[in-house]
């Protein structure tokens, strides 16, 4: 097959910080192109892939704004750039969000589109008149393309109501290091905000009477890390590491005796719950968005209702088999399990175009 990879140029692919969505684009590509499909990928010319690039920018935009232009423009860029050039494809599979399906009437080619976030625009299909009224032209080209969901719990919320699917997003177990060893921490890996609820694993760890490691980036949330974070602070009992780049990232999950994941909002994944569980480490979560379709609970990790539960679950962690986490992952979020998923995809919906 002949297929377009789309990325908003956010950041570059892979990116060099933590950014989920560019990781499954790369996992994806190299795994497409491994299985001999020629894949295009429209990116920044930074980027490292073994896939034919199509450069839209120098450089991604969290190194600065090239042009002062808002994302949507420049996520409009990549798409008119793959549509100009749509002959070329047998399917243009995008991780642009609405750009995406205003193009689908006006070229041949299929399109796919990943819902990698909550996809808002979906809210608007669903108001009852008059609104509704001016919103039927966004509907029609909303269902006019296919919407791969990275969840049930995802597709439930805000799937419409035909030209979708379900791939779990997967990962290259070859990035994670298997530690069998019980670790001697806790761990918080992901932006330090609200909404991740890191405030929340620190009141579990003090409550267990634990060790607890943070990790990630604090960058627009300086008030609430001032507030909720740093006051608990303490060398040996609770501590910030910082931003980690993928190698450290990977031994900071590998050493730690489970991670930590009291989300406060209905995430679309939670990429860290199968890289942390690739490193043989279970996942203690709240009960809310994809927690309980990745976490196995009372085997691959603990799925809790709130702090004093986390707490309690924190002291049973040794009963886990850091094994069952790995092979959950080989078994379920491999990058080759996701890949399988979009060819087959890829190929139903090409084949239905041509019928």
């Amino acid at each position: 097959m002949r297929i377009a990879q789309l990325v908003s140029l956010q950041e570059s692919v892979p990116p060099r910080g933590k950014n989920g969505l560019e990781y499954m684009v790369h996992y994806l590509t190299e795994e497409l192109v491994s299985r001999g499909h020629e894949v295009t990928l429209f990116a920044t010319a930074d980027s490292v892939t073994s896939a034919r690039l199509v450069d839209v920018l120098p450089y991604p935009m969290s190194r600065g704004n090239l042009f002062g232009l808002s994302s949507t423009h420049y996520a409009l860029t990549v798409m008119a750039k793959a549509a100009e050039m749509a002959c070329e494809f047998d399917i243009i599979h995008s991780h642009l969000g609405a750009p995406a399906y205003y193009f689908a009437n006006l070229i041949d080619t299929p399109i796919i589109e990943t819902v990698h976030s909550a996809h808002r625009d979906a809210a608007c299909l669903k108001q009852e008149k008059p609104l509704q009224k001016y919103c039927a032209d966004r509907k029609d080209r909303f269902y006019n393309i296919h919407h791969a969901f990275v969840s049930r719990s995802q597709k439930e919320r805000f799937a419409p109501k035909k030209n979708f699917s379900v791939i779990h997003n997967g990962i290259d177990l070859q990035d994670f290091t298997f530690n069998s060893e019980l670790g001697e921490y806790f761990a918080y890996l992901g932006y330090i905000t609200e909404e991740k609820g890191p405030h929340l694993a620190i009141q579990a760890a003090r409550q267990a009477g634990v060790k607890l490691k943070l990790a990630g980036n604090y960058y627009g949330c300086e008030k609430y890390f001032q507030k909720e974070i740093e006051p608990y602070l303490e060398k040996g009992r609770i501590e910030y590491v910082g931003v980690l780049d993928p190698q450290a990232r990977n031994k900071f999950l590998g050493n730690a005796k489970a991670l930590l994941f009291p989300i406060q909002w209905e995430e679309p994944f939670g990429l860290v719950m199968i890289e942390a569980m690739a490193c043989g480490t279970p996942v203690i979560g709240f009960d809310r968005a994809a927690v309980a379709e990745v976490v196995k609970d009372g085997k691959t990790g603990f799925v809790t209702d709130n702090v004093q539960a986390m707490a309690q679950s924190i002291k049973d962690v040794g009963l886990l088999s850091r094994a069952d986490c790995r092979r959950s992952v080989e078994k379920d979020f491999s990058v080759k399990k996701m890949a399988d998923g979009y060819e087959k995809i890829y190929q139903k919906i090409i084949d239905k175009k041509r019928n």
